[in-house]
């Protein structure tokens, strides 16, 4: 009797290089970043330019004293230059007839705080180059801190729990919905639980940035920030998506529609259990979170019905 071969998981068959990346890396154990770097090279080929800046991800990315930790180009800059630097880079490409496709990597302190600016003149340009964000909802690298995609009650180093505050007051700024009012050729939601989600936007976004400014926003939780095990990484992604904390869709000159819809979501607080950061949260500030989820779901739902692509 023979065995049976096992089916191979279909993402395998998006890879068009093989992994730039060394066997072993520096980020924290379970980081979603690092699968993420290493995804999204192997769907986008050989011919990319990294574009980045101090970050989590600059410790890969930047290589160490003389060594590199992979073998593609990659372009550094300060966190107010992001943007800015992949229009330059990609301007020049283009001017010497090279079809390369450059890549802005960065976190969400750089795009939704101190590098928002340049990217929000970029999608006004409409540039050619793609540009991603993770998601880890606060500054990582630097100690945990605050950023503007931090969502209200979490627990961060700036937005501490005690006897004078909760948490974070406020509601996180909603990135990736603000980059398709842009009304770009492309912008969309994606997370590592959901690889075949993510491998058709990359494509997407390499064949988009053509026409301009294509914009992927990658939910990315942080197990060290974030307080849960290393192991649950991808785990807790998904969970996202099933209770609407963080729905799939993308949107193309400003006509949206779901990659992943979730008819029957599980509560949030089957979400808010598997993090720390949450766990201080009251029956009533549980429920300030839940309406806020609702609201950026119901949003693009909304935009779904008003704006579908066609």
């Amino acid at each position: 009797m023979t065995v049976k071969a096992k089916k191979r998981n279909k993402v395998f068959d998006y890879f068009k290089a093989e992994d730039p990346f060394s066997g072993g890396l520096t980020l924290c154990p379970g980081c979603p970043l690092e699968l993420l770097l290493r995804f999204t090279a192997k769907v986008l080929g050989k011919e990319i330019v990294f574009v980045g800046t101090p970050s989590c991800s600059a410790t890969v990315l930047y290589g160490q004293n003389r060594q590199s930790w992979h073998k593609l180009a990659y372009y550094s800059c300060l966190m107010t230059g992001v943007a800015s630097s992949a229009t330059g880079i990609t301007r020049y490409y283009r001017k010497i007839g090279k079809d390369i496709t450059v890549v802005a990597f960065t976190g969400d302190g750089c795009s939704a705080d101190i590098g928002f600016q340049p990217l929000s003149g970029a999608a006004e340009r409409n540039e050619n180059f793609i540009y991603i964000t993770y998601d880890n909802e606060g500054y990582m690298n630097t100690g945990i801190q605050k950023s503007s995609t931090t969502p209200i009650g979490a627990r961060t180093s700036t937005t501490p729990v005690g006897e004078a505050r909760r948490g974070n007051p406020n509601p996180g700024k909603n990135v990736p919905f603000l980059m398709a009012m842009h009304k770009i050729p492309y912008a969309a939601t994606a997370t590592l639980s959901h690889l075949d989600d993510l491998a058709k936007k990359l494509i997407k976004a390499k064949e988009k940035k053509k026409e301009g400014l294509a914009y992927l926003h990658v939910f990315s939780p942080c197990p060290t920030g974030w307080g849960f095990e290393s192991d649950m990484s991808i785990a807790v992604c998904r969970m996202a998506v099933q209770t609407h904390y963080f729905p799939l869709w993308e949107a193309e000159r400003g006509r949206f529609r779901f990659t992943h819809k979730t008819t029957r979501p599980k509560p949030l607080t089957d979400f808010l259990e598997m993090v720390r950061k949450f766990n201080h949260l009251s029956t009533e500030e549980i429920a300030l979170l839940v309406k806020e989820a609702e609201e950026r779901y119901s949003l693009v739902e909304g935009m779904t019905q008003l704006w579908p692509m066609a």
